[in-house]
């Protein structure tokens, strides 16, 4: 699936702009911003990289700089027309979108940007915040950086940034950092490069030799390192990618279920259904079904 390289238009006097969404329209996209995100209204599911997850009113996540992302409203998810109308709200959110020119070519290397540095190497995986009192406080700092302009903007967001990085309560988005050009500096660490790899070639016929051959080690070693570190396989990991890759077409294209099967690496369909109502517990029609898309005629299988 396509990802929509999202141009920021900036207003003249800034690199850091306030942004209302008042509905989540966007396909799955990406930008060079780094993006704040409060949720406001609503609930439904936020696609960050790789990485799935529940998302409600209060939250608040951070986005780095080129990591494609999708929200989907629950109310596009609803099963049926009462379903959308009883329980779900329609879904809104205030993003702060800044760019990267913002900040020092060398963070890492100046002691009193080095906290801002951590928090943004981590958003290339997405961060979820959930400590008390810190949706609030953003949307407090979010109305004084709508009041200024040139460097007290720029304090403003700093402080945004520094209140975020002292959140006790985080949970990452995505397993790996989703762009290559925006890889943690611990990106050599091996169960990293087999995300990577299996991220970049997961259409295509995957073999333990050729993600051993990558990360330079013993396939039988490798396997047990991979277990240890993320209570997976590394070929259960490759499903994952796989199915959450399907799940995206089946949203968000026209494709038939035999199409997306062959676009998310199955040559089987049979193999390709199976999985899929393993990891989601549908049918693949049924799934389409549910986020009312049009059904084609092969997709009663």
């Amino acid at each position: 699936m396509a990802v929509l390289e999202r141009k920021i238009v900036h207003d003249m006097t800034t690199l850091c702009s306030h942004i209302s969404y008042p509905h989540f329209v966007l396909p799955l996209h990406k930008h060079v911003e780094f993006e704040i995100m409060l949720f406001t209204k609503g609930s439904g599911k936020q696609f960050v990289g790789e990485g799935v997850s529940d998302f409600r009113a209060g939250d608040v996540a951070l986005i780095g700089s080129n990591v494609p992302h999708l929200h989907l409203c629950d109310t596009k998810l609803a099963s049926s027309a009462s379903d959308h109308e009883e329980r779900h709200e329609p879904c809104a959110g205030e993003a702060v979108q800044f760019r990267p020119e913002l900040f020092p070519g060398y963070m890492q290397d100046i002691p009193d940007y080095r906290p801002i540095y951590d928090l943004l190497q981590r958003s290339q995986y997405g961060v979820r915040f959930y400590d008390e009192g810190v949706y609030e406080d953003m949307l407090e700092m979010l109305n004084e950086l709508d009041s200024t302009t040139h460097t007290a903007r720029i304090i403003c967001l700093l402080r945004m940034l520094e209140r975020l990085y002292h959140c006790h309560h985080t949970e990452l988005l995505s397993d790996t950092a989703y762009n290559s050009a925006n890889l943690l500096s611990d990106v050599k660490e091996p169960v990293n490069k087999i995300y990577a790899y299996l991220y970049n070639h997961f259409k295509e016929n995957v073999s333990l030799q050729d993600i051993a051959e990558y990360v330079k080690q013993n396939p039988s070693a490798l396997c047990r390192y991979f277990k240890q570190r993320t209570d997976k396989s590394i070929f259960q990991c490759l499903a994952e990618i796989r199915i959450e890759h399907a799940c995206k077409l089946l949203a968000h294209s026209g494709m038939t279920v035999s199409q997306v099967a062959y676009e998310s690496g199955y040559n089987s369909l049979t193999h390709f259904i199976a999985q899929f109502e393993r990891y989601t517990k549908r049918k693949p029609s049924e799934y389409r079904m549910q986020i009312k898309l049009p059904m084609t005629r092969d997709e009663k299988i």
